[in-house]
């Protein structure tokens, strides 16, 4: 029997998303006037400790990363995307434009680039949708199979740094000041 199996007879309560906070740390969080790459104030015991309970935010209940999505949908492509921990990042498709939105964890930006999730996207990208990535403070929006080449060949953001570009998110100079003393 398998350890999640084992706290789940115990009656703990298991999910996939492991200790994975991404979505509750990366993403700003309008409802919750949670900036981008500040941690939600509702996290606790590596999790969010408003899950399950009736005072949890609307966008909160609504939002499921693909990895999740795939999962609690039986999808096919369930075995083909990467836990978000695993990958250093986490996708979604964007509930309004034909685009994937792809955020990077800032301690890890180039772990994404060597997991499965390039296999997804690459045939989303293939399918006509355009990719939006958020890292370390940049936002880029990636329209073509061709550009999505070009960036998994190269790091943009070093690229904007080194040329003196302002940050797209701003408030990722407060995290890097705090996280990197």
């Amino acid at each position: 029997m398998g350890q999640a199996k084992r706290r789940k007879e115990a009656g703990e309560r298991v999910s996939w998303c492991r200790t994975c906070t991404y979505c509750c740390t990366l993403p700003r969080i309008v409802a919750l006037d949670k900036p981008m790459y500040r941690p939600c104030r509702h996290i606790a015991n590596q999790g969010c400790g408003l899950f399950g309970q009736p005072e949890r935010p609307a966008a909160c209940v609504a939002y499921n990363c693909a990895y999740l999505s795939a999962r609690m949908a039986n999808a096919p492509e369930r075995g083909a995307i990467p836990h978000p921990l695993d990958a250093g990042a986490y996708f979604h498709r964007d509930p309004v434009e034909k685009a994937y939105v792809l955020f990077v964890d800032p301690d890890r930006p180039g772990a994404w680039k060597r997991s499965a999730v390039v296999d997804h996207l690459r045939a989303r990208m293939a399918e006509g949708f355009a990719l939006v990535v958020l890292d370390r403070g940049r936002r880029m929006v990636v329209s073509s199979p061709s550009l999505f080449e070009e960036i998994l060949k190269r790091d943009y953001v070093a690229f904007a740094d080194a040329e003196g570009r302002p940050l797209d998110e701003p408030s990722f100079a407060e995290w890097r000041a705090q996280a990197r003393p």
